[in-house]
């Protein structure tokens, strides 16, 4: 069984929302499970005992939240029991602007994660869209996560 973290902050419950959308797409997966955290809740632990992960944030001052910036920051010394692991992100705002996915994204780069899938920019309420796209997110990193633990075959 493979387990895919899906780490996220919210404060309105918008990006709460993403997050157990793209937990209901791991968990369709045989052999996925999910773990939603809150990243004030998450222990570095957390990230590197997982088989995959998402980040979730809403876009604050065109940047990720703070609280999910210093995750990243403790989760530093740590990098290299990370690196390679499946991982995805998403976000979302008031607005269209992609900037807080890409400050994700630059971190999931730092860490030398493995980007599966685009991120998810949500803007306003998440719609049916989002859910539909969340799901896939979900799907597509129990599925790599699956890939990465099979046992090679003789």
């Amino acid at each position: 069984m493979v387990e895919v973290l899906v780490l996220y902050y919210s404060r309105s419950g918008r990006t709460e929302t993403l997050a157990n959308w793209i937990a209901q797409g791991v968990e369709s997966v045989e052999g996925a499970s999910a773990k939603v955290k809150r990243v004030d809740y998450a222990t570095v632990h957390d990230f590197v005992s997982c088989d995959a992960v998402a980040f979730g944030s809403p876009n604050y001052f065109s940047y990720m939240a703070g609280l999910i910036k210093d995750f990243f920051d403790k989760a530093l010394s740590i990098r290299e029991k990370v690196a390679g692991k499946p991982s995805a992100a998403f976000t979302s705002g008031g607005g269209a602007s992609n900037s807080a996915l890409l400050s994700l994204e630059k971190m999931i780069s730092s860490f030398r994660l493995e980007k599966v899938a685009d991120g998810l920019v949500s803007q306003g309420e998440p719609s049916e869209e989002n859910q539909k796209i969340c799901k896939k997110l979900g799907e597509t990193l129990a599925k790599r996560a699956l890939e990465r633990t099979e046992v090679p075959k003789d």
